[in-house]
């Protein structure tokens, strides 16, 4: 256990090493129908019946907690910049496609735990589902005798995601395994109305906890009369050149 602490700390292997030693704390969150949705990173997944599940960050970059008896599930998020590309080894950043960046950033992180001597498994390619949602993935297994883990690392043009399940024997994790692979097929990518319609509804609700009146509507009105945010810079792509 004391060599997991040692770890570097890229957030997909904090969120690995949280699961493992249990300093997350657990609260229950109140998810509309059992679908979580993340305005911030604009993603949307649907957590699985019989799971409780907390949204209140414990650290920062985790973004959901679900458990159930001895196993958990965590999801992550953290943007795709190009200092988290260039920290992987030259030999992890092989391809330079988005759909390449899962392997690339899995490719590190498995680098990384196996170095400290955990039992690491091969990557695969994640479902079909996550690539055609716009957010490809690969996931792989490792241990340390302790705790038995699958990580599945999903990204975006500009975000990096994983979900880990965590349980306490191997017999666990497979028991859980078809569970996993269904959250993760449930990820999605807000759209740009879908996130945007949020920021405006909470905006019309006012930064001063305001409530709605009476009627429980909000003031549509109000809500078109927001002044236009100019758009933002484009952000330079997070693959490129890295230098020493």
């Amino acid at each position: 256990m004391r060599r997991l602490r040692r770890l570097l700390v890229p957030l997909a292997l904090v969120a690995a090493l949280a699961v493992i030693v249990g300093v997350v704390d657990e609260s229950a969150a109140d998810l509309e129908n059992g679908v979580f949705i993340s305005r911030s990173d604009r993603l949307r997944l649907i957590v699985p019946r019989g799971w409780q599940a907390s949204d209140q960050p414990s650290y920062p970059g985790l973004l959901l907690w679900m458990s159930r008896d001895q196993s958990s599930i965590l999801l992550t998020g953290e943007a795709f910049t190009r200092a988290l590309f260039c920290s992987w080894p030259v030999s992890c950043r092989t391809g330079t496609t988005s759909d390449a960046q899962p392997t690339n950033y899995a490719c590190a992180l498995r680098g990384k735990l196996a170095a400290q001597r955990l039992r690491v498994g091969p990557s695969q390619p994640g479902p079909k589902e996550t690539g055609a949602a716009g957010i490809p993935s690969v996931w792989f297994e490792y241990d340390d005798g302790k705790r038995f883990l699958r990580q599945a690392i999903a990204m975006s043009s500009d975000r990096a995601f994983s979900l880990i399940l965590s349980a306490p024997t191997s017999e666990a994790r497979a028991t859980h395994t078809r569970v996993f692979e269904q959250v993760l097929r449930t990820l999605q990518l807000l759209g740009p109305e879908d996130a945007s319609r949020g920021e405006l509804l909470d905006a019309a609700l006012g930064a001063d906890d305001a409530t709605p009146g009476d009627s429980g509507l909000i003031d549509g009105a109000a809500v078109s009369r927001r002044a236009p945010e100019p758009a933002p810079a484009p952000a330079p792509s997070p693959i490129g050149p890295c230098t020493p």
